[in-house]
């Protein structure tokens, strides 16, 4: 399985942790709006459009810098080694991320504390376009809460800067994004079922239980190349 492909499932798989953390501004997105505009689906439709470009495009931009990283260190470090030690680390963060997402561990949790003090100050600056009136506020929520803390969104980025390419690396975020676009644009018209279906401890273990058999085929990459070395 490549790399895109996995992303992309680790995306559409974590949808369920997803709901958690962007399903309050998914819910508040369109709460403002005029009632006749409110009435009218397609109307709503282009703003939850438009956060979630702004959202996946943050993604994009993530993931072109951390490619561009991943470059930047091979070039100093020895090649082999660098790329050995960052398939495991992304595929233990992807473990991780689904150990988190079943509510089994939540170990991740040490890195969504890191990327809070970024979403400290972005958050201020979201609130300012809260609650949302204009196609081009759902677009800047969408930009800036690309920077909450998520351990699903570090997990991906993992695999970006393992990419080594600025390009890829934009790629695979692209990819990403994609991956949790339907449950998010699902958020949007069935919010309060489908909020209550994502917390069920059935659909959350079933959703982590799957990222961890990605997780797994990720890290024996890495292993089986040290095994044949």
């Amino acid at each position: 399985m490549d790399t895109v492909t996995g992303v992309f499932l680790m995306g559409l798989l974590g949808g369920v942790h997803c709901l958690g953390m962007c399903g309050g501004v998914v819910g508040l997105l369109t709460s403002a709006l005029p009632i006749e505009l409110k009435s009218n689906a397609r109307q709503v439709l282009w703003y939850h459009l438009n956060y979630n470009i702004g959202r996946i495009l943050s993604y994009i931009l993530m993931g072109a810098l951390f490619g561009l990283a991943g470059g930047l260190l091979s070039g100093f470090l020895q090649m082999s080694a660098f790329d050995l030690m960052l398939r495991f680390f992304s595929g233990v963060l992807m473990i991780l991320v689904g150990l988190y997402i079943a509510n089994w561990y939540a170990g991740i949790q040490i890195l969504e504390k890191l990327g809070a003090k970024l979403w400290a100050k972005l958050q201020p600056i979201s609130r300012k376009f809260l609650p949302v009136t204009r196609l081009k506020h759902a677009f800047l929520v969408g930009l800036l809460w690309g920077g909450i803390p998520c351990g699903l969104v570090y997990g991906a980025l993992s695999f970006a800067m393992l990419s080594g390419s600025f390009a890829q690396g934009a790629f695979i975020m692209l990819a990403f994004g994609l991956g949790t676009l339907p449950s998010l644009l699902l958020m949007a018209g069935f919010s309060s079922k489908l909020s209550e279906t994502s917390k069920r401890p059935i659909v959350r273990k079933l959703s982590g239980t799957l990222i961890i058999m990605l997780g797994v085929v990720s890290l024996w990459m890495p292993i089986k190349s040290l095994l044949l070395s």
